[in-house]
């Protein structure tokens, strides 16, 4: 039962540096952890392997498009003010974490009162983003300070949305797991 809890808590500890995106540079993290065994004050958590699992296929990347009706004042430089249907448009990639962890618990009263827990453990959590495209690739602009981008079509935003999500695979292609 300790054991589980033990691991309970290593890889809550985990997911907090999945969620506060460690730098890559950084290696361990020391926590302060509420639930630990009450003969232990603080939990050390050192990455020894971190990567990417599998990344989505760039061909088959599909944008979901949603159009709205808004208000604009002074289209494309004009003195038009009118109700316009302007579309944006995301993608949803989901990929998976594989991660190894080398987990420390430290005892209360130093290293005299009681020898220190050493443990290993390896996982996949997964990782979802949201990648919207970009209005600033936008056909139309209005008001004039500040100047705002929109699409004036759903292809647009879809084709910016996945032109930038394939920019991203792109990026995390290096950060996928040996094979």
């Amino acid at each position: 039962m300790a054991k589980f809890g033990i691991l309970t808590i290593v890889l809550c500890a985990s997911v907090f540096c999945f969620a506060q995106n460690i730098n890559t540079n950084s290696k361990s993290v020391s926590v302060k952890v509420k639930g630990l065994p009450a003969q232990y004050t603080s939990l050390r958590v050192d990455t020894l392997s971190r990567c990417i699992q599998n990344l989505p296929d760039t061909a088959k990347i599909i944008a979901v498009a949603d159009g709205r009706t808004e208000y604009l004042k002074r289209i494309s430089g004009t003195a038009k003010n009118d109700y316009v249907k302007v579309w944006n448009a995301q993608v949803q990639l989901v990929y998976q974490w594989k991660f190894k962890f080398h987990y420390l618990l430290m005892p209360q009263g130093g290293l005299e009162a009681q020898t220190p827990i050493f443990h290993e453990t390896e996982g996949t959590a997964p990782f979802s983003e949201t990648i919207t495209g970009d209005p600033q690739e936008g056909d139309f602009f209005a008001f004039s300070s500040p100047r705002r981008y929109y699409f004036d079509s759903e292809e647009a935003a879809q084709k910016s949305a996945v032109k930038r999500a394939k920019q991203r695979i792109s990026e995390l292609r290096g950060l996928e797991c040996p094979k």
